[in-house]
């Protein structure tokens, strides 16, 4: 940006804090730079988490399994839009679905919740299998987590003992040689999901794997970074998850680094061309990609 400009711009802003404050200034630019950057609100309507889905069941084959693991599916909101979604493409006997979810009172609800063909599994996905402990903020409450937050409740929260087992441990029990889609929801923890999927990655028998990232893998003392170096390792490559498709990167950048609430993705190359693309914004000619329909306004699709 120009010098002028850039001074025009602070005084635009030194302007704005004396009318409306400081507090209310920054709100602002930081909702106009998480709609610009495509941080959209944490709704599985408007993030492009349902939209992943339906994506994903496009291509799938009415002639093979379509397995999918749900990891921290608490009471399985998630897992019923994929499986109704499936239903309505005629794919209900082809989806696979594992869904896991640690704690005694949430796994009560989500195995009511799941029909009878659905694997339910009352275990955590972690870098290593055995006993855990769970912070509890309350009975199916999403914030349930393996890492104690710092929000006031989450001080607070009581604890579980809980079974953890990796994504390795797993599909070698089952006998899983193929995983589609592996969507982790863990609250922190989602890194050492992936820790604990090395040897399948390494094999690139996971085509696509949703992840949220967020404030809270702060707590786990992760980063990004990890997750692009990893990708590196075994051949995968990272994007973020948007309503109209994938912003994918050629490599970690420090302007990805935020903690803002988001869903990325980790995949084959086979498996991102299944799905469309975002140019990101710092990319060449980014400035012409359409951005999404305001979440406020009509629902994204």
């Amino acid at each position: 940006m120009p010098v002028a400009s850039r001074r025009a711009a602070a005084l635009a802003v030194d302007t704005l804090c004396s009318v409306v404050g400081r507090r209310h200034t920054v709100r602002v630019a930081r909702f106009a730079l998480n709609q610009a950057r495509l941080d959209l609100p944490n709704s599985p309507e408007h993030n492009g988490e349902y939209a992943l889905q339906r994506w994903m069941l496009s291509t799938a084959s009415h002639a093979e399994p379509f397995t999918v693991l749900d990891v921290g599916a608490n009471i399985g909101d998630w897992s019923v839009a994929l499986l109704r979604q499936a239903n309505e493409r005629g794919l209900r006997d082809q989806v696979r679905l594992h869904a896991f979810e640690p704690t005694s009172y949430t796994y009560g609800i989500l195995r009511q919740r799941l029909p009878v063909t659905a694997q339910a599994n009352r275990l955590a996905l972690s870098d290593t299998a055995g006993q855990r402990q769970m912070f509890v903020v309350a009975p199916g409450a999403g914030r349930n987590s393996l890492h104690q937050g710092a929000e006031a409740d989450e001080a607070d929260a009581s604890t579980e003992m809980v079974t953890a087992e990796t994504v390795d441990g797993y599909l070698e029990a089952y006998g899983l040689t193929r995983v589609d889609l592996l969507k982790i929801d863990t609250e922190g923890h989602d890194f050492a999901v992936l820790l604990g999927g090395q040897a399948s990655l390494a094999e690139q028998r996971i085509s696509v794997i949703q992840f949220e990232y967020n404030h809270r893998w702060v707590y786990a003392r992760r980063f990004l970074k990890d997750v692009f170096d990893l990708a590196g390792r075994y051949g995968y490559r990272v994007g973020k998850l948007t309503p109209r498709g994938v912003e994918t990167y050629p490599g970690w950048d420090p302007d990805l680094e935020t903690f803002v609430e988001g869903n990325y993705l980790l995949g084959t190359d086979n498996g991102l061309r299944r799905l469309p693309q975002v140019a990101w914004w710092k990319a060449a000619g980014s400035s012409r990609t359409p951005l999404p329909r305001s979440w406020w306004g009509q629902r994204i699709r």
